[in-house]
């Protein structure tokens, strides 16, 4: 054990492969640890001074928190969540990714302006609430990706081949009160690049093959991970982009393209399983090692 530290790994309502072996890095690194679905923590303020709960078990002594998915739920519990975990951090809890930075990532309309506003290349992008808006937008697309503004793994996103099949999705969102996020799609070999950056540092890179049937290269929907050594280029691009939305850790998206490459994503809280299935880095260690290493100075 390095350091006579307490940790604590901020989850939403799944406990996956990532949260274990996160689980797993921090006991064997840090000592203490405690998991927590977010939904589960409570504060309390006074003149006294700030605590905090995981259900009846006060840890208002944390070091290290690792927050990993601020979980499922309404505006109002959103809000809960975020605010509670910025309180955290402002108490003295190192927080990582730090809570503003995650804030931004989770939410794809800030991470795009953002990038677009750095000089990176991304897909031309519209949102918007009104489906008849969305559809003269996209009628000048050949082809259209609909996304959820948050989201992850790829689930619920949609492909058309144009704007009138897209138009019946478009008033659905509407109709639920959701903002309909598209973007063009663009033309691409079957693969995408991840590219994983701690401590402005790539410590790996795999490319997500798609398998026949999918056009979504996510390692959660079946892909396939192959280990890629990173072109400088890429490198460079990708601890630009997590410097720019002020991460500490980070998966990077990128698409070849014909013109070269494009940011599609970052990712604040990333799954790392396809690059240890790929090349069998143990990311979880190397980011636990890094975060105890900043708590210590």
């Amino acid at each position: 054990m390095w350091f006579a530290l307490q940790a604590l790994i901020v989850i939403g309502r799944s406990y996956d492969a990532n949260n274990k072996q996160l689980r797993f890095a921090c006991r064997k690194l840090v000592g203490k640890t405690f998991l927590v679905r977010i939904m589960n923590m409570s504060a309390a303020v006074s003149n006294n001074g700030s605590r905090f709960w995981l259900g009846y078990r006060e840890v208002s002594d944390i070091d290290l928190c690792f927050f990993r998915s601020f979980g499922a739920g309404s505006y109002e519990q959103i809000v809960k969540r975020f605010a509670l975990m910025r309180h955290l951090e402002k108490t003295g809890t190192y927080v990582i990714n730090p809570v503003g930075a995650l804030m931004k990532t989770r939410d794809k309309y800030t991470t795009i302006t953002m990038l677009a506003d750095a000089g990176f290349r991304v897909p031309e992008t519209y949102i918007t609430e009104s489906a008849h808006w969305a559809y003269r937008k996209t009628r000048g697309f050949r082809r259209i990706v609909c996304k959820p503004l948050l989201g992850s793994l790829g689930f619920g996103v949609m492909k058309f081949e144009d704007a009138d099949l897209a138009f019946n999705a478009y008033k659905a969102l509407e109709t639920l009160g959701l903002p309909i996020y598209v973007q063009e799609y663009l033309e691409n070999p079957r693969r995408d690049i991840r590219v994983f950056v701690i401590d402005d540092r790539v410590i790996g890179a795999i490319h997500r093959v798609t398998v026949k049937g999918n056009w979504k290269a996510n390692i959660a929907l079946g892909n396939k991970p192959k280990p890629l050594k990173v072109p400088s280029e890429l490198e460079s691009l990708a601890i630009k982009a997590t410097k720019t939305l002020g991460l500490v850790y980070s998966g990077v998206d990128i698409l070849e393209t014909r013109n070269g490459p494009v940011l599609l994503e970052v990712n604040g809280s990333p799954s790392w399983q396809g690059l240890k299935r790929a090349s069998g880095v143990n990311v979880a260690e190397l980011l636990v090692r890094h975060a105890v290493e900043l708590v210590k100075h």
